[in-house]
């Protein structure tokens, strides 16, 4: 599949800047659920779940409740059962905001891959994750082996585990980074308790301003020469209108946001994923003044001038990635591209007047400019490039992680266990600018 298309000169800021949004909420039977939460208290957790963990997780809100009190789990199972079913399928409005957040944020770790987390979470920080649970299968699958029960029970029992577990998640999630460059490689961080108390403090201060909210919470966490920080602050409040029975009522929500903050002391470079673009430069301040205690650290000319496509404007449409050197790279597929039409601007700086957007799964979206006017010699500057990696593998499916590549500064990909060799794929092929150069400059002047 191929195709060539035109973008109008009003949609391409907003389509290449883009904000982090999670829609998460959809229309079922009559009321409004979480998507997440839809799947997650479905009937099969309603009807297995361990009424001996529900009370306590419903009873952190006991007396904000319509309709339901948590005496109601103290019946029959059966009847117990109806009346969780009827408070949890029913309009959110029936149970308090910190309830719909409780959930939300179990149900983040509710999965596979969230009991994955959360187990690794635990051996890094020597716990025993419930060891008067039956670990074998001798008789029927334990229900408590189910990950949502897991969730449900760490979240009561580990709260500080599943802060961590949930911080963790936050990370591997974060695809889009944008990136800051110190003014200096090797700087080292002695990171203690009242620098991150103080940092949060001043991030709340900032997200309070934008979203008026109170809610921030900092996990700190070590990865090799990485130092990773997670700031989960409460997001914009949305209200919107439930029906239930034949009422409509309108209730208000506010989500939890995970901004991450990735800092690696053998090359300066600060990562900022889930933040919005006018908060960037103020918290990587922050981060610089605080954690650092180096105030404009990430201030240079080059802070933000990290990523080039100028080689791949000067070979053309005929431009492949240089893999050999990696023996695990089977090939690298160019599956889309952004050329961007130039044009003086106001006072003197050139703005987009046309895009000519090209897409091909095969790997030839460069080589489609050769039929259009699209030359980089001229007006024309290749803004954007989105290439597949495909990683040589024994599965039925290859890996593959797909990079999208914006200068100056935006790189974009799911981050794997293949993050080192994409960085370097990027670099060996000349698409990394050299910071040497920079500095040798700013030594001359």
């Amino acid at each position: 599949m191929s195709e060539i298309v035109p973008a109008d000169p009003a949609q391409v800021d907003e389509s290449r800047e883009g904000t982090y949004q999670e829609h998460w909420f959809c229309r079922k039977g009559g009321f409004v659920v979480g998507g997440n939460l839809k799947k997650f208290v479905n009937p099969r957790f309603i009807k297995t779940v361990d009424l001996a963990l529900m009370k306590p997780l419903l009873a952190r809100h006991e007396g904000k409740y319509k309709g339901f009190s948590v005496d109601l789990l103290n019946q029959e199972e059966d009847a117990a059962r109806e009346a969780l079913e009827k408070l949890l399928t029913g309009a959110q409005d029936s149970y308090p905001e910190g309830l719909r957040s409780d959930l939300h944020r179990i149900a983040e770790l509710g999965d596979a891959r969230g009991l994955e987390i959360i187990q690794g979470q635990a051996a890094r920080q020597g716990v025993d994750l419930f060891p008067d649970m039956k670990t074998g299968d001798e008789d029927a699958p334990n229900k408590a082996h189910d990950p949502k029960h897991i969730a449900v029970r760490v979240f009561l029992e580990h709260p500080d585990l599943f802060d961590a577990a949930a911080d963790h998640m936050a990370m591997l999630t974060a695809d889009r980074l944008h990136e800051y460059a110190g003014r200096e490689r090797g700087v080292a961080i002695d990171l203690t308790a009242e620098k991150v108390e103080a940092f949060r403090t001043a991030v709340a201060a900032l997200f309070r301003d934008a979203f008026l909210g109170d809610y921030c919470r900092v996990g700190d966490y070590d990865d090799d020469d990485e130092i990773n920080l997670v700031v989960s602050h409460g997001s914009m409040v949305s209200t919107m209108p439930v029906v239930e029975g034949q009422v409509e009522r309108v209730i208000s929500v506010r989500q939890i946001s995970h901004a991450v903050l990735r800092y690696s002391e053998n090359t300066g470079m600060l990562r900022l994923a889930r933040i919005r673009k006018a908060h960037k430069p103020e918290i990587a301040e922050l981060f610089a003044s605080i954690i650092l205690e180096r105030p404009g650290f990430f201030d240079g000319d080059d802070a933000q001038d990290l990523y080039t496509l100028r080689p791949v404007e000067l070979a053309g449409p005929g431009f492949t990635f240089d893999a050999a050197y990696d023996p695990l790279i089977d090939k690298v597929l160019i599956i889309e591209a952004a050329a961007d039409l130039m044009a003086p601007g106001k006072k003197g700086y050139p703005r987009v007047v046309r895009t000519l957007r090209s897409r091909d799964l095969g790997g030839d979206a460069l080589q489609h400019f050769g039929s259009t006017p699209v030359s980089f010699g001229g007006a024309w500057r290749l803004g954007e490039l989105v290439f597949r990696i495909l990683f040589k593998g024994d599965g039925k499916r290859q890996p593959q992680v797909t990079v999208k590549l914006r200068p100056p500064g935006v790189v974009q990909f799911r981050r794997t266990q293949h993050e080192a060799r994409v960085m370097k794929l990027i670099e060996r092929n000349g698409l990394m600018n050299d910071r040497d150069d920079f500095e040798v400059v700013d030594a001359a002047e």
